[in-house]
């Protein structure tokens, strides 16, 4: 018999209560080290032939005394990314449940506090679980697909109420850093249309470095607060790559929009699966960036012959075409 490494597997448990502005979050403040004193999510290792969702209906009532009943709870993505825990290789496998209301909970086991926190008041989380945090909330978000029909009923922290069958636009990129030039484009993109911006994991660029997801998604909310404006918090700190054709195409939404610098418009033949996004598109405004002449027209000429009936709107010049957010990447990280 062939002796292969083996990973720990763990289960963690996002344990979301109320809903909008008011939701909260079930967490622990670690007793031990990794991370002693830290907030996490409730959870723990998964014992032998265990399986998992039992496991983390066991650690929520070890460390926190809420017991819900079997069944209960959406599966959410498996992390496995090197680092995401010093202890060595852990691999986890995370649950979001939601509940009306918060309950009573008591600290017990691994965890030093179990308490409620305002989502609007959390700060960093241990480990990773910023990132699965920003996986859970997304999982309610109406439009989107992939969402659990269970949480469908509430709205999410930072969720906006629209209606869906309305014209929303996506503004989809890693935004790592998010800049001028970004600015600049919600700037000239028009104030009647509904925009969400989407954070993602481009397989077309490196992961995002280290730090907590949660506070980036929360920067950036902050920083792009105003009416008509959302940003998506459910694809922030993904392990896989995620190309827009695999999710905007499936979007509720009326119409199907994108917002996209001039650059990506003259690379867009060359996407992941570039004629199935082509052919779900609706509208497509375009922003100047530094795309060259002749590969933007090239793209433009592709996409009429995909999709005549998309329609392509250009929006105005404006002074950081030129930012980029490669060079800004780098001028910090030397």
């Amino acid at each position: 018999m062939i002796d292969h490494p083996k990973p720990s597997l763990t289960a963690d448990a996002v344990v979301l209560a109320g809903q909008g502005n008011e939701m909260t979050l079930l967490a622990i403040e670690r007793d031990r080290p990794p991370f002693a004193g830290r907030v996490a999510l409730p959870g723990g290792f998964v014992d032998p032939f265990e399986a998992p969702q039992r496991a983390v209906l066991r650690e929520l009532a070890e460390e926190t005394g809420l017991r819900l009943p079997p069944g209960r709870g959406a599966a959410l993505t498996l992390r496995a990314r090197q680092g995401r825990d010093p202890r060595g290789w852990t691999v986890t496998q995370p649950y979001v449940f939601w509940l009306p209301e918060p309950v009573a909970v008591t600290a017990g086991d691994d965890a030093r506090r179990a308490f409620w926190r305002p989502l609007a008041d959390l700060g960093a989380m241990a480990f990773d679980h910023g990132a699965i945090l920003c996986e859970a909330l997304g999982k309610f978000w109406r439009m989107m697909p992939g969402g659990a029909p269970a949480l469908r009923s509430a709205r999410a922290f930072g969720e906006p109420d629209w209606d869906a069958s309305e014209s929303v636009v996506f503004f989809g990129g890693s935004f790592n850093p998010w800049h001028e030039g970004h600015d600049a484009c919600l700037h000239l993109f028009p104030k009647t249309e509904r925009l969400v911006v989407t954070p993602d994991a481009s397989p077309f660029k490196s992961a995002a470095g280290p730090g907590c997801f949660w506070l980036r998604w929360r920067a950036l909310q902050d920083r792009l607060a105003q009416p008509g404006r959302a940003v998506f918090p459910g694809f922030c700190g993904m392990e896989a790559v995620n190309p827009t054709a695999s999710w905007l195409p499936l979007v509720e939404t009326q119409v199907k929009a994108l917002l996209v610098g001039d650059d990506n418009l003259a690379s867009l033949p060359r996407w992941i699966d570039a004629d199935r996004l082509a052919k779900a598109l609706d509208l497509l405004y375009v922003a100047p960036r530094n795309a060259v002449a002749a590969d933007l027209a090239k793209a433009r000429a592709w996409l009429a012959r995909i999709n005549p009936a998309c329609k392509v709107i250009d929006l105005e010049d404006h002074p950081f075409r030129r930012v980029s957010s490669t060079a800004l990447r780098q001028r910090t990280d030397s």
